[in-house]
C-alpha cells in the first residue's frame, strides 16, 4: 500500500511538471510572437515613413531651378537673393539620353584637347596669379572687340570701353595673358546664363581668381517693361557687390538674366555668334553646376579699331 502511494505521487508530480513545461513553452512561444509582431509593425512603419519622405522630396537635392547667384570666387553657393528673380523653366522637357551626352563630351573634349586643353574640362588649370589690378593701358577712343573661341564654334564680344573702362581693361588685361585659354564654362542654366573665368574646373569655380578684385560700374535701371541684361548681355560675376570683380563673368540667355537687378558690371554684348552661345547654354542643367555637357573657351583675342 505505501509502495502504491509513492508510486501514484510520483506520477502525479511527473505530470504537474509536464504540465509545467507545457505552460512555459507556450509562454515563450506566445512572447515570441509578440515581440515579431511588435518588430513586423516597426518594419511596416518605418517602411511607410521612408516612402513618404522619399515622395515629398525629402532625398532630393534639387535647388531652386534659375536662382543661381552669379558669384565668383569667394563662394560656391547657389542661392540666389531675394531680389534675384527666378525664371521660367525652359519648354523643352524632354532629356538626353545618356549615350549622347557622354558623345557630345566626348567631341568637345577631343576639340578642347587638340587646342591644348587638359582631356577633362575639370582639370584645375595651372593657376595664374597677380599682385595687383592691372595699370589702365587701353585707349577709350577705340573699340575693342573679343573673339571668342569655343570647342563648338566662336563668338563676338563687343567691350563698352567707354562705359566701363576698368572692366574692361581688366578683361583685356586677363585674354592678352592667357587666362581665359581653356576655361570651362562650369555654370550654366537654360533660360538664363553661362558662366567662365576660372581656373579651377570644378564647384562652380569656388576658390578661383587672378589673385586681386576691383571696384566696376553698375548699369542704370533699366526702364519697366526693358531688360535689364538682354540676351547676348557679357558682365562680371561678384560675391556680393562690385568690388569684389575679378575674373569670371557670365553671358546671358534667358528671361531669368534679363530680369537680373542691375548689381553686376555690364561691360559688353555679344554681336556675333550668339546661336554658339545658345547652344553653350541649352546644354547647361537645371542647378547649373555641373553642365550637362561642359564646354570651353580655346583662346580669346583682342582686336581693336
Amino acid at each position: 500500500m505505501s509502495s502504491n502511494t509513492n508510486s501514484k505521487a510520483l506520477k502525479r508530480a511527473r505530470q504537474k511538471e509536464a504540465r509545467n513545461r507545457k505552460r512555459e513553452a507556450e509562454a515563450r512561444a506566445q512572447k515570441r510572437q509578440a515581440t515579431i509582431r511588435r518588430f513586423g509593425i516597426i518594419g511596416a512603419i518605418v517602411v511607410i515613413g521612408f516612402g513618404v519622405y522619399a515622395a515629398s522630396g525629402g532625398f532630393s537635392s534639387s535647388h531652386p531651378k534659375h536662382s543661381v547667384k552669379l558669384t565668383n570666387k569667394s563662394t560656391s553657393t547657389t542661392t540666389a537673393p531675394s531680389t534675384t528673380t527666378t525664371a521660367t523653366a525652359p519648354s523643352t522637357t524632354t532629356a538626353p539620353s545618356s549615350s549622347s551626352v557622354v558623345k557630345a563630351q566626348q567631341a568637345a573634349d577631343a576639340v578642347a584637347q587638340k587646342a591644348g586643353c587638359p582631356s577633362s574640362p575639370t582639370t584645375p588649370l595651372k593657376p595664374m596669379s597677380f599682385s595687383s589690378p592691372p595699370p589702365m593701358t587701353i585707349n577709350t577712343s577705340l573699340n575693342y572687340t573679343a573673339i571668342v573661341k569655343t570647342d563648338i564654334g566662336t563668338f563676338d564680344i563687343s567691350l563698352n570701353a567707354k562705359s566701363d573702362p576698368k572692366t574692361v581693361n581688366n578683361f583685356v588685361f586677363l585674354a592678352n595673358k592667357g587666362y581665359y585659354n581653356c576655361n570651362a564654362f562650369m555654370r550654366v542654366i537654360p533660360g538664363f546664363m553661362a558662366q567662365t573665368g576660372s581656373r579651377n574646373q570644378t564647384n562652380g569655380g569656388s576658390g578661383s581668381g587672378p589673385g586681386y578684385s576691383y571696384t566696376g560700374s553698375v548699369p542704370p535701371k533699366a526702364p519697366a517693361g526693358t531688360p535689364q541684361y538682354p540676351n547676348g548681355s557679357v558682365a562680371m560675376a561678384n560675391s556680393g557687390s562690385t568690388s569684389s570683380n575679378g575674373s569670371q563673368f557670365f553671358i546671358v540667355d534667358g528671361s531669368s538674366g534679363n530680369s537680373l537687378p542691375p548689381d553686376y558690371t555690364l561691360f559688353g554684348h555679344v554681336t556675333s555668334g550668339m546661336s554658339v552661345v545658345n547652344k553653350i547654354v541649352a546644354d547647361g542643367s537645371a542647378n547649373g553646376v555641373p553642365p550637362t555637357v561642359t564646354h570651353r573657351i580655346l583662346s580669346i583675342k583682342i582686336q581693336s579699331s
